[in-house]
């Protein structure tokens, strides 16, 4: 059973999201499958096909967190179908991740019959009996590929992998940003605090100075007792000597 979206819980929005980049990632896959595995658009699906893949592997471990911190605030049956849900999520990554591993042996011959001559037409390639177990990675050795086909092949390979790092720098970069404004945050935050220390330390020591100036009053007012006791008697004496 899907669980709806009722009170705009956050959590659910990027399932949905996470849902939502698997179906792209699949239909991505069939488009790529419909194109010339040497061909440069074969290179540019794959490449942005393993980014997404990544970022749903990535976006998948944050809700599983996101889903322990707060499974304290759900139902236990609530709890047991996000994680159904998640789960089913994860193992339709795992079958991504192998179409994209994979192509089709199909793909594969109509790749070697194409020629790198325009307007030439189709060639012809020669197979082995048992070709049905090829590798999609390697070229039969029969075919009649020449060696500038396999340099291009090689070529769209590099350029498909620079492409996954340039996407990755990217990444990086702004992982990099936010870290710097964070770090100008918390030296934000430790010269307020510093400021905060010195006043109470300015005004701790102004209480101080007051409470000994306060003492000191204090104990003259006392004083000022004994000298008027002192004054009476001594009037008293003078008073008892005379009469």
């Amino acid at each position: 059973m899907a669980l709806i979206n009722i009170d705009g819980d956050p959590w659910l929005t990027e399932l949905d999201a996470c849902e939502n980049l698997s179906n792209d990632i699949q239909s991505q896959l069939a488009a790529r499958n419909r194109e010339n595995q040497l061909s440069r658009q074969y290179s540019i699906i794959s490449g942005t096909v393993r980014v997404r893949l990544k970022q749903l592997g990535s976006e998948l471990d944050q809700l599983t967190r996101k889903l322990g911190l707060i499974s304290g605030t759900l139902t236990a049956g609530e709890a047991e179908r996000r994680q159904r849900r998640i789960e089913a999520l994860q193992s339709k990554l795992i079958q991504l991740q192998r179409q994209f591993q994979y192509v089709e042996p199909a793909a594969a011959r109509s790749a070697l019959f194409e020629t790198n001559g325009s307007g030439r037409g189709r060639g012809v390639v020669a197979f082995a009996d048992d070709d049905d177990d090829d590798d999609p990675a390697l070229i039969p050795t029969n075919s009649n590929y020449s060696v500038a086909d396999l340099r291009n092949q090689q070529t769209r390979i590099l350029e498909d992998q620079n492409e996954g790092l340039e996407a990755l720098s990217q990444v990086i970069a702004r992982q990099k940003e936010l870290a710097t404004r964070i770090g100008g945050e918390v030296d934000r935050h430790n010269d307020i605090l510093d400021d905060l220390a010195q006043t109470m330390e300015t005004t701790d020591g102004r209480i101080n100075r007051e409470t000994r100036q306060i003492g000191a009053i204090t104990t003259q007012d006392s004083t000022w007792g004994y000298w008027i006791v002192i004054g009476l008697l001594f009037v008293a004496i003078v008073l008892v000597g005379i009469f």
